[in-house]
C-alpha cells in the first residue's frame, strides 16, 4: 500500500475509539497474588470478604465509666448519682468483667464494654471520692459505646473486585487481618522512539542531536494504565532498526507503543515497517484532528501497535484522547478521570473550521476567577510541554475563540496550580535567577514565556501579561518609553531597571577578526540574527543605520550584503549556540549569556533592561510582593555580582506611570 493514500479515509476521535473497543478484546490480565504492601496503585482480582466483625468486641470510644444508663437517667449537676466503682479496663484487656445495678467500671478509649453496661459516662462529668463515684450529667443508652460489627460486619463484601487499591483501601483491608490478596498483575507493553536524531537522558548529547522528551512522559502514562513498560530504546531511521524493534516488542510484549516517524515524511518509516509482518491490519491512519493527524493504530496478529505523534504534547495530548481509556479498560481499570476545571479565555485567538484542535494552555487565577492563555511556541518545542498546564478541545465548528469564552481545561497533571503571575518577557538570566530566588522565598507560581521586548508590551497592552523585561532602545539611545506610546500602552507602570552588556559572540580566538558592524557586510563572514521585535534587534537595526549613513550605502542594500540577516535566533543561548557549533561567525548576545561556552565576548554597548508592569497586576498581593522583593539590596547585590551586568543609583525608578 502506497503512504500517498492512507490519509485518504480520516477517522474521527470517537471512530478511532469505536474501532479500537471493537478489535482489541485481549483476555484478561493475569491475576497474581502479593502481600499487601506491594499492592498500592493495583487492581484488586476478588472480591474481599471480611471474616470478623469490626471492631470485632463492643468498645468504649471515650475514657470514663461503664454504667447502667437507668441509674444515671436522673443525673444533674445540683443531683449526682452515686456508684460503686467495681474495677478498671485498658484498651487491650481480655478480661470480662460485668456491673449491676449500682455500680461502675473505670474504662479508657478501646477497652470492652463490660457485661451489663450499656452506656459510657466521660470523665469530665464524673468525680471520683474512695470507692465511689458522683455522676454530674445523664447519659443515653448505648452513649460513647461502639458496638461489634458497627464498622464491617463478619461475611461483607468491603471491596469488589476491580477496585484501585489506595492507601486507605490497604488500610481497611489490613484492618480486616488479610496479608495477601489476588490483584490484576501488569499487562507487559514495550515502548519505541524512533529516529536518529534522538539520544536518552544522561548519553552525551552531539551537535544535531535531541533529548528523548517522549520517554518518560508517555511511559509514565502507560504504567499509570496498567501496563509493565520495557523499554527498547530507539529505532533508527531504517527499515530493518524499525522492523526489529517491533518484532522484539512483539515477542515480549501485549502491546508496542511507539512515538515519532508516523506522517508521511521521507524518514518516516512506521507504516512501512508494520506493512512488512504478515497478519497486519492497519485499524486506522490518520486523525480528524489537529495536531496528531498521523497517529497510526495496527494489529499484529493478537498484538496492539500503537504510533503516536513525535511532538511531545501531541504525542501526550492523542495518547489521553484516543488510546488511554481503551488501555485501562482491558486492564480492568476505570476510565481515566481528568482532573479539569473551567476556566475563561483570557485572549482572543483563532482555531481552524473544520479542524478539530486539542490546543494546549496556561492557566492564571485572577481573584476568584480562573482564565487560560494558548500556548503559541512550536508543537514539538519542549517549551511547550513545560509552560502547558493542560489542553482545551476546540469544536471544528469553531473559529474563534474569543476573550470570556468558558471551556474545560484538561489537565497533564493532578497538581497543577494555576499561576500566580504570568511573566511575558524578553529573555533574561539575570531576571531568571531573580525569580528563581523570588519563588523559594515567598512560594509564588510563576509562568515565564520568553516572547521578546515587543511581546511582553503587547500582553500588558491587552491585559494577559503581569509584568515582563523589555529593552528597547530607539535612534536617540533612550530606552522603552516611546515605545510604550508607539503600541498604546496605557495601563502600565516602567521601573528602571538594570544594565547588561551586549556585544559580539565570535568562536574563540576570534579566528575571523571580527571587530565592527562593517565586518559584518563581509563576504566571508556569517551573521546570525535576533528575531523581529527583540531589543537586540532593534539595536542591530540602529547600527545598519548608522553603518549605512558612514559608508553612503543604502539600509536595504546593507542588509543584503549580511549573509545570515535572514537567519534568526529567540534566544542569547541561541546566538551563543550557533556560534559554539561552527555554523556561524558571529552574532549579538549578552555577556552574561556565554557562561560555561567556548566562545570569545567583543563589546559593544551596555542596554537597559527595564521591568514593566501591568498597572491592574500591580494591585494583587504577588506582584506587590516581587516589586518590593526588586527594591531589595538583595537584589541590587546579586546583580552586581553577575558577569556583565550592573545597577546605578535609578535602579527601581518609576519612569513611565
Amino acid at each position: 500500500m502506497s503512504k500517498k493514500i492512507v490519509f485518504k479515509e480520516l477517522v474521527s476521535i470517537e471512530e478511532a475509539v469505536n474501532i479500537l473497543r471493537n478489535v482489541y478484546k485481549p483476555s484478561p490480565p493475569p491475576i497474581r497474588e502479593v502481600p499487601i504492601k506491594h499492592a498500592y496503585g493495583k487492581v484488586l482480582a476478588e472480591d474481599i470478604i471480611s471474616d470478623i466483625d469490626v471492631p470485632p468486641y463492643t468498645r468504649s470510644i471515650r475514657d470514663g465509666y461503664a454504667v447502667r444508663y437507668e441509674d444515671v437517667i436522673e443525673a444533674r449537676e445540683d443531683n449526682p448519682i452515686k456508684l460503686r466503682v467495681v474495677g478498671s479496663l485498658e484498651a487491650g484487656s481480655n478480661e470480662r468483667l460485668s456491673i449491676s445495678s449500682g455500680e461502675a467500671i473505670k474504662i479508657s478509649t478501646g477497652a470492652p464494654i463490660p457485661s451489663g453496661a450499656n452506656s459510657v459516662v466521660m470523665d469530665e462529668y464524673v468525680v471520683q471520692q474512695g470507692e465511689y463515684i458522683y455522676v454530674y450529667k445523664k447519659s443515653r443508652p448505648g452513649e460513647w459505646i461502639q458496638f461489634a460489627g458497627s464498622d464491617v460486619r463478619r461475611g461483607e463484601i468491603v471491596y469488589h473486585a476491580g477496585t484501585i487499591l489506595g492507601s486507605r483501601e490497604l488500610g481497611v483491608i489490613g484492618g480486616l487481618g488479610v496479608d495477601k490478596i489476588k490483584i490484576y498483575d501488569a499487562r507487559p507493553a514495550s515502548y519505541i522512539s524512533t529516529g536518529d536524531e534522538l539520544r536518552r537522558p544522561g548519553e552525551e548529547l552531539k551537535y544535531g542531536s535531541l533529548y528523548d522528551v517522549n520517554l518518560y512522559s508517555i511511559t509514565s502514562l502507560l504504567e499509570e494504565d496498567g501496563l509493565k513498560v520495557t523499554d527498547l530504546g530507539i529505532a533508527r531511521d531504517n527499515i530493518e532498526s524499525f522492523y526489529n524493534k517491533i518484532n522484539k516488542g512483539l515477542r515480549d510484549s501485549e502491546i508496542v507503543v511507539l512515538s515519532g516517524s508516523t506522517s508521511v515524511g521521507g524518514k518516516d518509516l512506521l507504516f512501512e515497517a508494520i506493512s512488512l509482518f504478515k497478519d497486519a491490519k492497519i485499524l486506522f491512519y490518520g486523525i480528524k484532528i489537529k495536531p496528531g493527524k498521523p497517529t497510526i493504530a495496527a494489529m499484529i496478529g493478537d498484538k496492539l501497535i500503537i504510533g503516536l505523534p513525535g511532538f511531545p504534547v501531541s504525542a501526550l495530548m492523542i495518547y489521553l484522547k484516543i488510546f488511554s481509556d481503551v488501555i485501562r479498560d482491558v486492564n480492568m481499570l476505570p476510565p481515566r478521570k481528568f482532573t479539569s476545571l473551567e476556566a475563561s479565555s483570557g485572549y482572543y485567538f483563532r482555531s481552524i473550521i473544520g479542524v478539530r484542535q486539542l490546543y494546549p494552555v496556561y492557566l492564571k487565577r485572577i481573584g476568584s476567577k480562573i482564565y487560560f492563555y494558548p500556548i503559541k511556541t512550536e508543537s514539538g518545542a519542549i517549551a511547550t510541554l513545560s509552560h502547558s498546564d493542560g489542553f482545551i478541545e476546540i469544536p471544528e465548528d469553531t473559529l474563534y475563540v474569543n476573550k470570556g469564552d468558558i471551556y474545560t481545561v484538561n489537565l497533564f497533571g493532578g497538581y497543577i496550580r494555576p499561576s500566580d503571575i504570568i511573566n511575558l518577557t524578553s529573555h533574561s538570566i539575570a531576571l531568571d535567577k531573580i525569580l528563581s530566588l523570588f519563588r523559594r522565598r515567598y512560594r509564588y507560581m510563576i509562568k515565564s514565556i520568553y516572547v521578546g521586548s515587543t511581546g511582553a508590551l503587547i500582553g500588558v497592552r491587552e491585559g494577559y501579561n503581569d509584568f515582563g523585561g523589555i529593552h528597547l532602545r530607539d535612534e536617540k539611545g533612550n530606552y522603552n518609553i516611546r515605545y510604550l506610546e508607539d503600541y498604546n500602552v496605557e495601563n502600565a507602570v516602567l521601573y528602571h531597571g538594570f544594565y547588561r552588556r551586549i556585544g559580539f559572540i565570535v568562536r574563540r580566538g576570534n579566528p575571523k577578526k571580527i571587530k565592527s558592524f562593517k565586518d559584518l557586510i563581509r563576504d566571508d563572514i556569517k551573521f546570525i540574527n535576533r528575531i523581529g521585535g527583540s531589543g537586540i534587534r532593534v539595536y542591530i537595526e540602529h547600527m545598519i543605520k548608522r553603518l549605512s549613513n558612514d559608508l553612503g550605502i543604502d539600509v536595504d542594500e546593507i542588509r543584503n550584503k549580511i549573509n545570515g540577516y535572514t537567519i534568526e535566533a529567540k534566544t542569547h543561548s541561541a546566538i551563543v549556540n550557533a556560534v559554539e557549533s561552527g555554523l556561524y561567525d558571529v552574532g549579538i548576545a549578552t555577556e552574561l549569556s556565554t557562561v560555561g561556552s567556548q566562545v570569545d565576548f567583543i563589546p559593544l554597548d551596555w542596554e537597559r533592561y527595564d521591568f514593566l508592569f501591568n498597572k491592574e497586576s500591580i494591585e494583587s498581593k504577588a506582584i506587590n510582593d516581587l516589586i518590593e522583593f526588586l527594591k531589595s539590596d538583595e537584589v541590587k547585590e546579586l546583580l552586581n555580582n553577575l558577569r556583565g551586568i550592573k545597577v546605578d543609583s535609578n535602579y527601581m525608578k518609576i519612569l513611565f506611570d
